[in-house]
């Protein structure tokens, strides 16, 4: 019986020793996997995104893209998102961004407000860091007439991104991308290029071939006061006048309207206004588009360019060629500001000032019978303006005018 005990315990030790066994060698087979699984992980392609304090981003959402050696277009290797360190850690191999361009898009905030678009850096083990900066909006105009039916369904892209837009009424919308320089690509071909600060909101022409109209309505350059127009429609030219207590000091007695025109010899003649204004007062600078009695139809306008500089508030209106009372007329106005900085302002149809009592309408009402432009300054001391552009116009649709 003691022989007996000692053989059962011996063999209850046996086993226990090789249950340990099993135990260890199971422990050390799943600790090589891991390690291995690690060790692939780890030669992946890691990033990590910060905003522009260099705050890591949790939960940014960061896309790995590839670009052929051909053609616009890019396509998804990897999409993660940031752990709380802002690390994404991307199984894709570094030898898939060996033989082609690799992309790193970052999308972090509420509607897409912070991103980053950036070329691949670094391919190996290191760690890329990107940072997320403030979206950019960007809306691209053709300069198409308003009723043109030939850009309804094309579509523009920017060049080696996910980034593309349809036409939406001859404009091209991009809501949220990245700031950077892109090329523009529109049915398979560059069309321009555009440079894009973080956080702004750009407003730009690019001349497509057999789709961009535009009329130079004025420029200044030939140092006159004639308008453009008036170099095939007779005209009467620009006029200024000042109302209760403003005044003007450019233009003045002396030399009128041309003395107030200055030669910029890097981009040529520009009209510079001076002026006093009190209370209720303001001035206004205003010119017929043909004779007192004329009008146009200017119903395929699709904006109004103007370079203007200076510090006050001001309104540029299409008016009807018709007088309602005392030198009123119906108008389409819009609101806009000068700036100590040249700035090119885009004034739209369809986003005028709307107020019946002082004679503004809508665009549609007058579009067809226009016969002034008028600008109306009401605070401030100088504005200069420069080139004043009809988009959508045809320099030859001006032949349909009437008397």
């Amino acid at each position: 019986m003691k022989v007996f005990q000692e053989i059962k315990s011996c063999l209850s030790a046996c086993i226990a020793f090789g249950f340990a066994l099993t135990a260890f060698s199971s422990c050390s087979d799943s600790g090589s996997e891991t390690a291995g699984a690690t060790s692939e992980t780890t030669n992946g392609i890691a990033v990590i995104a910060f905003d522009g304090a260099h705050t890591p981003i949790p939960q940014a959402l960061v896309t790995l893209y590839r670009h052929p050696d051909e053609g616009p277009h890019v396509s998804v290797l990897e999409t993660a998102t940031a752990d709380d360190s802002g690390m994404v850690q991307f199984e894709t191999q570094p030898d898939q961004c060996q033989n082609a361009e690799c992309y790193i898009e970052g999308i972090a905030g509420e509607d897409s407000s912070l991103m980053v678009w950036t070329k691949l850096d670094a391919v190996d083990s290191t760690t890329n860091e990107i940072e997320l900066l403030p979206s950019v909006s960007l809306m691209v105009r053709t300069g198409a007439a308003a009723s043109d039916s030939t850009v309804l369904g094309r579509s523009l892209m920017l060049d080696a991104t996910p980034y593309s837009t349809k036409n939406d009424g001859g404009d091209f919308i991009f809501s949220h991308i990245p700031s950077g320089l892109y090329t523009v690509i529109a049915e398979g071909e560059p069309v321009a290029t555009v440079s894009l600060e973080a956080g702004s909101s750009v407003d730009t022409l690019i001349r497509i071939s057999n789709l961009t109209r535009e009329f130079i309505f004025e420029d200044f350059d030939d140092g006159d006061k004639l308008n453009n127009l008036a170099k095939d429609y007779p005209n009467y030219g620009w006029y200024y006048m000042p109302h209760k207590s403003a005044s003007f000091e450019s233009p003045d007695s002396t030399g009128g309207f041309t003395g107030a025109l200055i030669n910029d010899n890097a981009s040529g003649k520009y009209l510079s206004l001076r002026f006093s204004i009190k209370e209720s007062g303001y001035v206004m600078l205003g010119t017929h588009l043909g004779l007192d009695s004329g009008y146009y139809d200017l119903s395929s306008l699709s904006a109004i360019r103007i370079k203007v500089r200076g510090n006050c508030d001001f309104a540029a209106a299409l008016e009807h060629y018709r007088e309602i009372e005392n030198n009123n007329y119906n108008k389409a106005l819009w609101f806009a500001k000068a700036s100590d900085e040249w700035t090119e302002l885009v004034l739209r149809p369809g986003k005028e000032t709307l107020d019946k009592k002082n004679y503004q309408v809508a665009w549609d009402d007058i579009s067809s019978e226009i016969g002034i432009f008028s600008i109306f300054i009401y605070n401030g001391s100088r504005l200069d303006i420069d080139e004043i552009v009809f988009e959508g116009i045809a320099p030859d649709s001006f032949s349909k005018k009437s008397e």
